[in-house]
């Protein structure tokens, strides 16, 4: 009786096994073949410079690893939770065939998106702006102290370090948003560093900066920033190479993996091992772009554009807004991230990319659309950015909208148009201080 059970359960579980992997291949297999095309799409139709800074070039290749680590972290989480199942292959075929729709209309739109004669522009005048990049950062400290002061503590050291973050601005008030230009006076630095342009108190100000900001806790306020400066550096000063920034990224990942679980104080992720750690808490959207995947896949619960007013309104203050009739608050608090955390039963924001939110809002057509435009937004930064002057204020809003739609591809729509107005607004401020028009 015992070897007869034993023969029914080894048959049940291959029986399994065989289901799952006749509905997996078919996708994993497309994924594989849409990664093999969009090789041969960027070598032969975008083809040289190959740069860290040409953003359809980025994009790739924060998807490969998105891919790779969010694979890793799906695969961690099964091995502390096994009940946990969602369609990762779906996930990786999504994100796969809407990076290749991407390239393929951003080649097409290629030659219509060419810059055309040169106009006047703004150039920086360097003097000026290391003493408006001084002032900002100054702004930043005061701004630091005085939300720390009223938040009560370090969240970055103590506290809940994931459902606090949202009461972070309120609690911080006016001067949490003072300590965010930490991350505009960073951006500053980065860009007088890649212009030859720096000191020794530039380089101490830069680094200040992104810990100020990375005192909070979220990553994307020091990612940003740090992104920024790179491409700078790789657009206008040496070009970054693909094994140095791969062995920055062995050294990084586990000494991060490793703060977040101390961090964390998650006792199950230490039953890992050191390379579950490593890839648990990393790019955790991709396995959450599986399981959204599996929730809205029957096209009975899309949300019919619900999310994409959110990014509209972060493009005007709130008192806008309200002359038009319009509540930004309640427009902009129906994101893709909290519908989904509603829908899992978190209490803190889910996010799964821009592709995933469009998938959330209108199916696989929509994923397809949002994929053209992302496409065609980044062959248009490509262009302008490859003739660009590091002298030129716009370097730098390119730079900055380049890294911004990158991050995109983990984040949520709402969150690309209001990084785009928190940042882009204060150094069009400091343009008007440190900016005159080119001779």
């Amino acid at each position: 009786m015992t070897l007869w059970a034993g023969l029914a359960a080894l048959a049940e579980a291959a029986g399994d096994s065989l289901a799952f992997w006749w509905v997996a291949w078919p996708y994993a297999w497309g994924a594989a073949a849409a990664w093999v095309a969009i090789g041969l799409v960027l070598v032969v139709g975008y083809g040289p410079p190959y740069q860290v800074s040409r953003p359809p070039y980025l994009a790739v290749g924060f998807a490969a690893l998105m891919t790779l680590l969010g694979s890793g972290s799906y695969w961690a989480t099964t091995q502390l939770y096994p009940q946990y199942r969602v369609p990762i292959e779906r996930a990786a075929w999504l994100l796969a065939a809407c990076m290749l729709c991407s390239l393929v209309a951003g080649l097409a739109a290629r030659p219509l998106l060419r810059r055309g004669p040169g106009r006047a522009r703004l150039e920086w005048d360097w003097p000026r702006l290391q003493v408006a990049s001084a002032g900002v950062f100054v702004l930043a400290v005061v701004g630091t102290l005085g939300a720390l002061g009223r938040i009560g503590y370090v969240p970055l050291l103590t506290g809940d370090p994931i459902s606090a973050r949202v009461d972070f601005p309120a609690g911080g008030g006016i001067w949490y948003r003072l300590s965010m230009l930490g991350g505009v006076a960073a951006i500053l630095a980065g860009l007088l560093i890649a212009a030859r342009r720096a000191t020794v108190t530039t380089y101490v100000t830069g680094l200040t900066s992104l810990f100020l900001v990375g005192l909070y806790g979220p990553r994307f306020f020091v990612a940003l920033p740090l992104g920024v400066g790179l491409l700078l550096w790789d657009r206008f000063r040496t070009r970054l190479r693909i094994g140095v920034l791969a062995a920055v990224g062995v050294l990084s990942l586990p000494a991060l993996a490793l703060l977040g679980y101390l961090r964390q104080r998650d006792p199950s992720a230490g039953l890992l091992g050191p390379l579950g750690l490593l890839v648990y808490g990393s790019f955790g959207e991709f396995r959450d772009l599986g399981w959204m995947l599996d929730h809205y896949g029957t096209g009975e619960r899309f949300l019919q554009g619900a999310t994409l007013g959110g990014v509209v309104v972060p493009l005007l203050p709130r008192q806008v807004w309200a002359l038009l009739g319009v509540d930004k608050m309640a427009v902009y608090a129906r994101n893709s991230a909290s519908i989904l955390a509603d829908d899992m039963g978190q209490v803190t924001g889910q996010r799964v990319g821009v592709f995933g939110e469009f998938f959330m809002n209108y199916g696989w057509s929509g994923a397809l659309v949002g994929a053209v435009a992302c496409g065609l937004l980044l062959v248009w930064l490509d262009e302008r950015l490859r003739t660009t002057l590091v002298a030129e204020v716009r370097s730098v809003v390119l730079a900055l909208a380049a890294a911004t739609a990158t991050f995109a591809l983990v984040g949520q729509l709402n969150m690309f148009t209001s990084t785009l107005t928190g940042v882009g607004y204060p150094l069009g401020l400091v343009a008007l201080v440190a900016a005159r028009r080119a001779r």
